[in-house]
């Protein structure tokens, strides 16, 4: 290759072009013009001869760069890789274990980046525990950095916004904040996206994304086995931990030494327990039993980030100062008749930590419920009202294995109250003492409103109290199982729901449980973990008497699911709620199907329609827990109508099984 001699001017773009080309021929790839501007702007005149001498060199290789590459070659490299160049590979630090430009020699004679020839200046503040230069004096004598000083640090006015700031960037000469400042957008190796880079870590640049990706997912280092952040590279060019790579454990807790919860200087554990200790302690420091409940129950949570965001940001934190200090009854929160959303889940979360007794929640609710909602009737029917719920309503409502009134029981009688105060408020309306009722006028509010299921009991209650006279209402009856979907659309949501992963995977599991097997919605979204058991090569459902084999597409969600729910109890539902200690509603299916256009009901009554025609009707319900009759009835329905599909040829194959 023939050299141009040093000073000699050459015409513009001559030197780029050829640096491209040295370049192609080692394997890297970059548009062009890309390579022609970053050579014809870094290099410098008086070194370009010696560029393209090691460039076209035959040991130069661009993926196996070392710290004794020239820096300005480096640093063109480097410009490439962040324009998006591959076949580049920078060479690796050896203090911090990450591939960036080395250009400093440390005591060792090692080259390494500027980053960690810049630290050995620097160290820990010994007031704001940050590592930073000790360029100050307190008044203790100890040497601390620039913001914990006698002067504290220097503010700047932002020549764009105005604004006294302490951090300032400079553009053209113009100092301006870090609000005004434009980001400066590089390549993320990790989503290989332009984005604000947060660190250089392993193999490059992150962004903020995968900065955080890697921090808050610690897992098992493969060199010491232990769950660390990987966030350093080893002597094999592997992920590892900082002990592992030689490192300082820059990212363990300051005080528990633990990297399972990164959140700053403190792992989020410590963080958390310091906020509860703020919070929900008396004026003399000490805990009331609710309280110290609450507290153990925060700090086994598997995401203490979240519960941090909450107790700084939630608007429930005032009311758990004032509880801790006494000021407030616990009790309170359950006397409140329709309390917002954020007092709905602090309730929830102190019946689920114990902190208040489960014995009679629901029913003290529902008393402060009805309490309102009576008062808002007419005045002269309060007294009845009172009566009514209280000997009729509430004696005959279902309850739990606690002794409280259940959810289901709960809900039937706030809309038979609501019905009720409705009722009389029209009677009211009409200007007609109840005494006075007619058959005619039972009749016209009927048609008004929906009042067969609670309306018959309150005419009888108060006729044989001499209080309306002797009226009825006929029975709504009794509804027969219809299909309303075809088997042709159930096949095809069943493929989607197993398909589709813009679905969430805990609907997408559900909605096929429902599908395929008939299971009322209300049974599958309280199936807890321990039901999904790991026999050999197969997943049963254990529902009814007899294990159900889950067929592959279902048995994949399911593993899913469980590993979602890894770190959970065995008991834990295995369909969680928004609420803590909840599992799903019914109604976050119905809102997931929508777009299919199909609900809950009608999955469940063409799943049992074709399951009573194909497996017999004793088998069916001793694997999905349901009364004979229940089959026996759609068996009846269904006739001769005989389906199968591939989700049902897993419970042909069991009916003949063994009970256990």
């Amino acid at each position: 290759m023939t050299t141009i001699p040093r000073g000699t001017p050459q015409p513009d773009g001559v030197f780029g072009r050829r640096v491209a080309a040295a370049l192609s021929a080692k394997g890297g790839t970059a548009p062009e013009q890309t390579i022609i501007d970053a050579a014809e702007r870094l290099i410098d005149s008086r070194q370009r001869n010696g560029v393209l001498r090691l460039l076209t060199s035959e040991q130069f290789d661009p993926t196996a760069l070392d710290g004794e590459t020239p820096v300005h070659v480096q640093a063109l490299l480097a410009n490439l890789a962040r324009g998006g160049a591959t076949g580049i590979r920078l060479p690796l630090c050896p203090s911090c274990r990450t591939r960036k430009v080395v250009k400093v020699r440390n005591e060792h004679g090692e080259r390494e980046c500027f980053r960690c020839s810049q630290r050995r200046a620097y160290a820990e503040c010994p007031q704001c525990l940050r590592v930073k230069k000790l360029t100050a004096t307190n008044a203790d004598g100890q040497r601390v950095c620039q913001r914990c000083g006698p002067e504290g640090i220097p503010t700047f006015t932002c020549d764009d916004c105005g604004k006294t700031v302490t951090t300032v960037g400079r553009i053209n000469g113009r100092r301006v904040c870090l609000n005004c400042l434009p980001p400066r957008l590089r390549r993320c190796v990790s989503c290989g996206q332009q984005k604000k880079i947060a660190a250089n870590m392993l193999h490059g640049p992150h962004c903020f994304a995968c900065h955080n990706r890697i921090l808050r997912n610690a897992a098992p280092c493969p060199g010491c086995a232990q769950k660390r952040i990987l966030a350093f590279l080893g002597t094999d060019e592997r992920p590892c931990c900082a002990d592992c790579a030689g490192q300082a454990a820059r990212y363990a807790c300051r005080r528990c030494g633990s990297e399972e919860h990164h959140y700053g200087r403190l792992c989020g554990k410590c963080v958390l327990r310091d906020r509860c200790d703020d919070i929900l302690t008396g004026p003399d420091g000490e805990f009331l039993p609710p309280m110290r409940a609450l507290r153990d129950y925060l700090a086994a949570q598997p995401r203490p980030a979240q519960i941090i965001k909450w107790l700084h940001m939630g608007p429930s934190t005032e009311l758990l100062r004032d509880i801790a200090s006494g000021r407030t009854p616990i009790e309170s929160v359950l006397d409140t008749p329709r309390p917002s959303k954020p007092l709905s889940y602090l309730r929830t979360l102190l019946l689920d930590a114990c902190a208040l007794p489960r014995d009679a929640a629901a029913t003290r609710q529902l008393m402060a419920w009805a309490t309102q909602t009576i008062n808002e009737a007419p005045a002269e029917h309060h007294q009845m009202l009172r009566t009514y719920t209280r000997w009729v309503l509430l004696r005959r409502a279902s309850r739990d294995s606690s002794g409280d009134i259940s959810a289901g029981a709960a809900r039937h009688v706030k809309a038979s109250l609501r019905g009720l105060v409705a009722f009389l408020t029209w009677a009211e309306e009409q200007q007609t003492p109840l005494r006075a009722l007619t058959q005619a006028q039972i009749e016209e509010f009927t048609t008004l409103r929906t009042a067969r299921r609670w309306l018959p009991q309150f005419l009888a209650w108060a006729a044989e109290r001499d209080i309306t006279p002797d009226l009825h209402i006929s029975m709504l009856p009794r509804q027969v199982p219809t299909i309303s979907t075809s088997e042709e659309h159930l096949e095809h949501v069943i493929r989607v729901l197993a398909t589709d992963q813009t679905i969430a995977l805990d609907a997408r599991l559900a909605a096929l449980l429902i599908a395929v097997y008939g299971l009322p919605a209300s049974k599958v979204l309280i199936l807890r973990r321990d039901q999904l058991r790991d026999q050999d090569a197969a997943l049963d459902l254990l529902i009814g008497d007899r294990p159900l084999a889950l067929p592959d597409p279902i048995a994949v969600l399911a593993r899913e699911q469980l590993d979602l729910l890894s770190e959970a109890p065995p008991n834990a539902w295995l369909f969680p709620g928004l609420r803590p200690g909840q599992p799903r509603d019914p109604q976050y299916l119905n809102r997931r199907l929508r777009p299919l256009g199909v609900t809950i009901s009608e999955l469940q009554s063409t799943a049992r329609f074709r399951l009573a025609g194909a497996v017999p009707a004793k088998v069916l319900a001793d694997m999905l827990d349901f009364s004979v009759a229940t089959f026996e009835n759609y068996a009846r329905l269904s006739g001769s109508t005989r389906g199968d599909y591939p989700a049902l040829r897993e419970v042909s194959k069991r009916r003949a099984a063994p009970a256990g």
